[in-house]
């Protein structure tokens, strides 16, 4: 039994020493959409004209109703189709 405990506490050392040394596998998800925000914030508020805003808008609008029809894979497509062609130039 001893060395069951011994065991043990060994075990829980080295955990406690990984999870000091490795950042957490999980994210916290309001964090992240803080983030998300933040990002399109910053990217709406980047638009100088309203043509600019309002196609901005139009674009999130086509995102939203894509996703409410249950098509993220559409939308997925479409962003990594843009990202590649901009890794082109």
């Amino acid at each position: 039994m001893a060395s069951d405990d011994k065991h043990n506490d060994l075990k829980s050392i080295v955990k406690d020493v990984i999870d000091q040394i490795l950042p957490p596998s999980e994210v916290e998800l309001e964090t992240i959409k803080a983030e998300v925000w933040g990002d399109l914030s910053a990217l709406y508020y980047k638009y100088e004209d309203e043509e600019q805003k309002k196609a901005f808008r139009e674009v999130m609008y086509d995102i939203c109703e894509r996703i409410s029809q249950g098509k993220w894979e559409s939308v997925y497509r479409k962003l990594y189709r843009v990202e590649q062609r901009e890794k082109v130039f």
